[in-house]
């Protein structure tokens, strides 16, 4: 799930590979990153860490990463760009803590780093240890709470999760999994690659324009991206709602332009769940451009019958960000 390039070229290296800017990131900062092929489709998706200035550490889709790793080592041997290039996938492990009492469980056992609001904001990055155990800290919020990546070396790991169930037993700490995990970003609308994407997904269907650097002069599937989304759009990836007395749509469940046996496939739907919080059903589908707009009704096909969504703004849940930003 992770990558290190260590060289003077590094930034160079990442401000060709990805969409976003990377050669003025400053150092102790993570950034989004989203990887096009030469077609334009959005492949890959992380985060991007600058160590120094002449070092990133790059996280990548758990089931992308190596052919991520493969592209990155294709593309250079035509760049031959001072560049070291590490898959350390199998070296480090990560646990994520989230949730407003977050920083309290660090901050009894990484004692050796400024986990306030104000030295550690959103987006940061830092180094420090857990028990004399070297840690990568990172500030992102993939679930919209309060919440770090904890990367250790994988020696660590097992070690390192105890030491933070220890201590977060004392505010009633407990384990979250991959489905849980998925419902709380589809809350914030955050994408998952190669679910909520296909293999035609270019940034712009995904209202992914502003993670593109405008003003760089090339990366990976510049021109094709430049060239599909100057192009009339056909579909568009929105948020939707839907009672939850209905049935529950599931992914790939197709979108149509009207109800009846006459109607035309626009869409489909990518990820559905049921929101504790909200009470309804939640969901993304890439629906026709016409059925884009918010508060429009389109019909989705399940088992034969139809069910009318209704496309909402994104995200779903705390949309100014403030669970991030417990002090």
């Amino acid at each position: 799930m992770a990558l290190n390039y260590v060289s003077p070229d590094a930034a160079e290296f990442m401000n060709r590979m990805y969409t976003f800017a990377f050669l003025k990131q400053p150092v102790g900062k993570t950034r989004y990153a989203v990887l096009t092929n030469e077609q334009g489709v959005v492949v890959d998706d992380g985060v991007a860490c600058r160590i120094a200035e002449d070092h990133f550490y790059v996280t990548a889709t758990t089931g992308g990463v190596d052919a991520v790793y493969r592209e990155m080592t294709k593309w250079n041997a035509q760049w031959r760009l001072k560049v070291d290039i590490a898959n350390v996938t199998s070296a480090f492990s990560a646990v994520n803590i989230a949730g407003p009492l977050a920083r309290k469980v660090l901050e009894k056992v990484c004692t050796d780093v400024d986990l306030s609001n104000e030295a550690f904001p959103y987006l940061g990055y830092r180094e420090g240890s857990i028990d004399g155990m070297p840690v990568r800290l990172m500030r992102v919020g993939f679930v919209g709470e309060l919440g770090y990546e904890v990367h250790m070396p994988t020696l660590f790991a097992l070690k390192i999760w105890d030491e933070l169930m220890a201590a977060g037993k004392a505010f009633d700490i407990r384990p979250f999994g991959v489905e849980t995990q998925r419902l709380l970003r589809l809350e914030k609308g955050h994408i998952i690659v190669s679910q909520d994407t296909d293999g035609m997904s270019h940034p712009g269907e995904l209202s992914l324009d502003w993670a593109i650097a405008r003003k760089k002069p090339f990366y990976v599937g510049s021109r094709s991206v430049d060239i599909v989304m100057a192009r009339q759009q056909t579909r568009k990836l929105v948020g939707f709602t839907l009672d939850k007395l209905s049935p529950k749509p599931e992914e790939g469940h197709i979108v149509l332009d009207a109800a009846g046996s006459d109607a035309n496939i626009t869409g489909n739907v990518t990820s559905c769940e049921y929101s504790p919080t909200l009470d309804t059903y939640i969901g993304l589908a890439f629906v026709g451009i016409e059925q884009q707009d918010e508060g429009k009704n389109f019909p989705i096909r399940i088992n034969g019958q139809e069910v009318w969504a209704t496309v909402v703004a994104l995200p779903f849940y705390d949309p100014t960000g403030a669970r991030q930003e417990v002090a």
